[in-house]
Parts: structure tokens; sequence; C-alpha cells
């Protein structure tokens, strides 16, 4: 289970979605073009529609072992980069059944006036002017709860000992300031005396 993210390159705006093993954030995000036609009422095909799909940048966000990591891991990338979910968007029309999905569709016959049919895909390749990348935060995700485990269990270490390091060097000030107080107020009844 993967979590992904599509980058709305003219909004700046990031919509945090899901695919199961074995779907690519791409091969997703080609499903949810597919259904555009279907006339599904949700925010993102409205903004699909405006947008083009030549407007979308698709990236892996993390992996996820159980749904509990996908979970976590869908809320953190909507934190990360204050996005919109599509955790549960449709890509068919309710009361679609699995028999009609899997129906073959009719190939159109060649005839007169009829075009050729191609079995190459059709090239949706537009012009875009460069923008400039955001620069993207290292998040520390690593795919495997293992290795995060590991990874967290060092960072909270190195805290523990940044932590106590502090504390001592508070300590030996404080240490340092009773001393030179002391002497002062040694020096001072001293005076006094005179």
């Amino acid at each position: 289970m993967i979590v992904f993210t599509l980058t709305n390159d003219v909004t700046d705006d990031v919509w945090v979605g899901t695919a199961r093993e074995g779907l690519t954030p791409e091969a997703r995000f080609k499903q949810l073009q597919q259904a555009l036609p279907l006339g599904i009422d949700h925010a993102f095909y409205r903004e699909l529609k405006v947008f083009g799909p030549h407007s979308y940048s698709v990236e892996l966000f993390a992996v996820a072992e159980d749904r509990l990591e996908l979970q976590q891991l869908v809320e953190e990338a909507l934190d990360t980069y204050n996005g919109k979910s599509l955790v549960g968007i449709t890509t068919v029309l309710p009361g679609a059944t699995k028999a009609a999905l899997s129906k073959p569709k009719p190939k159109p016959r060649p005839g007169v006036g009829a075009a050729p049919v191609s079995s190459a895909p059709a090239s949706t390749t537009t012009k875009r002017t460069a923008k400039p990348a955001k620069e993207k935060l290292a998040t520390g995700r690593t795919g495997s709860a293992a290795r995060e485990r590991a990874i967290k269990a060092g960072i909270e270490a190195e805290k523990a000992a940044m932590a106590a390091a502090k504390a001592k060097r508070a300590q030996e000030e404080a240490d340092e300031m009773k001393r030179i107080l002391a002497s002062l107020d040694a020096r001072g009844s001293t005076l006094s005396r005179r």
C-alpha cells in the first residue's frame, strides 16, 4: 500500500491519495483520469476538469506495510503539505456492478467514413513553461516500519544525550556562579572590617 501526492502545478494545491499493492502512483492517477467522464461529483474531479491532467505532478510519498501505518502516513502527508484527501474517492458510478464493469467494451468497426483504429496510445503532451520546482523537505520516511523505529530510537537517544549535555553545562555554570558570588561575598565582608 502506498501514499502518493498529486500537486497541481498551477495552484500548488496538493492532493494526497493511496493505492493498493502493485499499483504505481502514476497508474492510480490514470484511473482517476479515466473516471473523469463519468461525472462523479468530487472536488478533485472538478479541479481536474478545469486544469487538465497535464497540470499535475505525481510523486510517491511513502510505502505502508499495514492499514494502521497507511492511515498514519496519509495523515502525515496531509499535515506536511496542508493537502486535500483523495482517500475513498470513487472511480465508478454508484450502483455499478462488478459484472457490468468487467464486460468488454465493443470495438468500433472500421467502415466507410470511420477513422482507422490505432493501437498506439494518443499523445497528450502539451507545451508548458518551466515552473521553479518547490523545495521538498525530507520526511525521514524509509518505507519500513522496523527501520522507522530504529531511526526514531536513534533520534531519541541523540536528543537525550543533548539534553544531558545541556543540563551538565547548566550545572557547571551554576557552580561557577556560586564560586564567584562566594568569593565576592568574602571580599565584601573583609572590606567592611577595614
